[in-house]
């Protein structure tokens, strides 16, 4: 039998494969904690996917290629590279005002009905050039990377108009094009009103909807996306734009019961989403229909700390057998959290999953979120080459040590793209 040929191997490491038992689909119940863990473990690729995975000294069978890339992981932790579903880095300026604000007491929604809020970001990002943008997005990948992201979501929604909107997914158009992390775009079409607008929705949405033919015809989004929320957007407001999304074969997903439960789980299902986000006062008949839908529910915990609100209960999702992921929901206004280690830190620690259940929501789970669940999010023959090696030799520091550079080494679709030299 001829060896396989690899261009990198990993191996001595506590390994986590997070492989499937049976069909790939949205991990719930027992596997929803599932890490597939493997000591003494080794992962090669060739040409940027996986090849083969195993234990012990099975790897120096592999034929190395010129110029190949062998780690000794020296027993520290190797796994997917981390999955972030929900963030929104096309955007300029800052929110510390309003930071303050919060703190003392002043109401989100409120901030936002005052001109306050998205609506600050949204000037100070139509403001922005293309090369500010630009540049200002390298700059906050580079450190989600760092912090072992390698599949990330970016939307645009800071613009509100459909040309400004437009142009934010363009310019992440351009980004996705140079990176070697795999990005994920999504036409965030009703994240708030314009003030623009006077007060009128409908013909605010049927701009918003009306986008969506050029948005399909340049594949600037793979997504679409709405704030379902009370005093923002409700379920029927949005409605066609969902239904004309599908239409067009574009995936649908919502902003979804986040301070107040609309009906956006519920809704979220039957528009078949492939995720609803936020969650944190979605009902029991919510939750319900998730289950039913398959629906991914992505928490967002680093949102209900910044903002203050009472963090989703994982809980409640996992007695539903409601698929989980977790992700940044990296913002300037209300998370401007940066990296999953940190969201999967807070997972634990204020939505009480437990450090596996975690890793999963960070991993394969949230590649389903962005319909990527047997592209990546696990160490498998024929995905990509999406792996990270950790400072550790457990991988549940991850929940554990909040704040801490666990994060050694970041591969990504088989290049090194990040390094870190962790001083102990």
């Amino acid at each position: 039998m001829t060896a396989k040929q690899a261009d990198l191997v990993i191996h001595g490491a506590r390994l986590l494969t997070l492989a499937p038992i049976g069909d790939e689909r949205p991990r719930v119940g027992p596997a929803a904690a599932d890490i597939g863990p493997v000591d003494k473990g080794w992962v090669a690729a060739r040409d940027g996917a996986i090849v083969a995975t195993g234990h012990g000294a099975a790897w120096e069978r592999l034929e190395l290629v010129d110029r190949a890339v062998v780690e000794d992981a020296g027993g520290r932790v190797a796994m997917p590279g981390l999955i972030d579903p929900h963030t929104h880095l096309c955007y300029a300026g800052t929110r510390w005002d309003e930071f303050v604000a919060r703190r003392s007491g002043s109401d989100y929604l409120a901030i936002l009905e005052r001109g306050g809020g998205i609506h600050a970001t949204v000037r100070a990002t139509r403001s922005a050039t293309d090369d500010e943008l630009l540049a200002l997005m390298r700059s906050r990948l580079d450190r989600l990377i760092a912090a072992g992201t390698t599949t990330i979501e970016v939307k645009s929604g800071y613009g509100l108009e459909p040309e400004e909107e437009l142009r934010q997914l363009r310019l992440i158009a351009r980004l996705r094009a140079e990176s070697l992390v795999d990005i994920a775009p999504t036409y965030l079409a009703a994240h708030a009103l314009p003030l623009s607008a006077g007060g009128e929705k409908r013909p605010f949405l049927r701009a918003a909807q009306g986008a969506l033919a050029e948005i399909e015809r340049e594949h600037l989004a793979e997504a679409v996306d709405a704030f379902v929320e009370k005093g923002v957007f409700e379920p029927e407001d949005v409605a066609p734009l969902m239904h004309e999304a599908a239409a067009l074969g574009i995936a649908r997903t919502v902003h979804a019961d986040q301070l107040n439960d609309v009906g956006g789980a519920a809704f979220a299902a039957r528009i078949e989403a492939r995720s609803a986000d936020h969650l944190s006062r979605a009902s029991a008949d919510g939750l319900r229909a998730l289950e039913r839908a398959g629906t991914v529910a992505v928490l967002l915990p680093g949102s209900a700390l910044f903002v203050g609100y009472p963090p989703p209960d994982g809980r409640r999702f996992v007695a539903h057998r409601v698929p989980v992921a977790i992700g940044t929901d990296h913002n300037p206004g209300t998370s401007p959290l940066e990296g999953m280690p940190a969201a999967i830190a807070l997972a634990v620690t204020l939505c009480g999953l437990t450090p596996q259940e975690a890793i999963v929501a960070a991993t394969i789970n949230a590649a389903h979120a962005l319909g990527r669940g047997r592209r990546t999010g696990a160490l498998v023959e024929g995905r990509r080459a999406d792996v990270i090696v950790l400072d550790t030799d457990d991988e549940r520091e991850l929940a554990y040590r909040l704040g801490a550079r666990l994060v050694r080494s970041v591969y990504a679709n088989g290049k090194q793209v990040a390094t870190t030299e962790i001083v102990s």
